[in-house]
This record gives C-alpha cells, sequence and structure tokens, in this order.
C-alpha cells in the first residue's frame, strides 16, 4: 500500500494542561457525581482524609511509581504491536516539558498506536474509577481522578486522531506530545 507524505500532528506545550483538561473534566466530574449519588454516606472531609496516605512519602511513591507504570503501559502495549518489539521502544525525561515520556520510534498502525496511548488512562485511571463506584471506596476514586487526569494529554492527542483513516501509519512524536500520519493514498 503507498502512503502520502508525512503530516504533522502536535499539541503545542503551552496549550496541553488546558486541552488535557477540556479532554477529561467532565470525566472527572462524572466520576464525582456518580459517586455521590451511589454513596452519599461516603461524600465527605472525613472518607477523603482517611483515604490518603498519613504519610507523604507514600505519596510520593503513588506518584513515582504511576508515572513509571504509565510510560511503561505505553511501551508494552506499542512494543507488542511494533516492528521490533522493546528494541524500538524509548524512555526518557524531556526537561524542557518537565516531563516523563515514552516513545515508540517506528511507525504502528493507527489502532495500535491508539490503543497504545489510551492504555494508561485506561488501566490507571478509569478502571480505578469504576471500581470505586463498584466498592464505595474513596481511595479507589483519588487514584482513578489522579491518573486520568495525568493521561489528559494522551486523550487529547489521541481525539486528534479519530477521524483518520483506520489503515493510516502513525510514527510517535520524538520530542513533542505528537506523532508523524502517513495516510494511505488510495
Amino acid at each position: 500500500m503507498a502512503y502520502t507524505d508525512r503530516k504533522e500532528i502536535v499539541i503545542p506545550a503551552h496549550k496541553v494542561n488546558k486541552q488535557a483538561l477540556r479532554m477529561v473534566g467532565p470525566l472527572i466530574i462524572l466520576y464525582i457525581l456518580f459517586y455521590g449519588l451511589l454513596w452519599p454516606d461516603k461524600m465527605s472531609l472525613e472518607a477523603f482524609r482517611s483515604a490518603m496516605p498519613d504519610n507523604p512519602l507514600v505519596v510520593v511513591a503513588i506518584v513515582i511509581g504511576g508515572i513509571l507504570a504509565h510510560e511503561g503501559l505505553h511501551g508494552l502495549t506499542w512494543a507488542l504491536f511494533c516492528r521490533g518489539g522493546f528494541r524500538s521502544i524509548r524512555f526518557g525525561f524531556m526537561a524542557r516539558l518537565l516531563a516523563p515520556y515514552c516513545h515508540c520510534t517506528v511507525p504502528l498502525k493507527l489502532i495500535w498506536y491508539i490503543t497504545g496511548g489510551l492504555m494508561p488512562g485506561m488501566l490507571m485511571g478509569i478502571l480505578p474509577a469504576v471500581i470505586a463506584l463498584a466498592t464505595s471506596q474513596m481511595g479507589w476514586m483519588l487514584l482513578g481522578i489522579f491518573f486520568t487526569f495525568a493521561a489528559g494529554g494522551d486523550f487529547a492527542m489521541m481525539w486528534l486522531l479519530r477521524k483518520l483513516p483506520p489503515k493510516s501509519l502513525v510514527r510517535d512524536h520524538p520530542s513533542e506530545l505528537g506523532c508523524f500520519v502517513y495516510e494511505p493514498s488510495e
């Protein structure tokens, strides 16, 4: 199959947080609304306090571990579907954006790129929120909210790809929140 020249799709660094909040803000509001409707007796400052770890080092460990897991889920998912497997995956930290990253160096089919892009938000954000709604555990809700927000840039980026032809190839951008798209020419 022949492909067109590459097209760059990037969310500028100064717009990432705004677009992320626009994407996940309504979802987080829904989490809180449904939690309050299902578990009104659990929607209190006391429930919030009791769900928070007493030791600040535990919070730091959750955040650092969550960052590593988030990027690891991108890498693991993309490695399953890309040519070269883990040899095609790079991890690092972009100092100018103050952000860790996972980068797939080879093009992926659109569906696999989107799957890898959404995986951390689904498993670390939406799944804990669903567990909280099912069990009334405020701690799960807090994790769901935090990690849904942390995946906001990923959700915003994947939203930009929603109208691409399904047979498109996508190569992750090496230095920006974005990608290069190669659309089928037929």
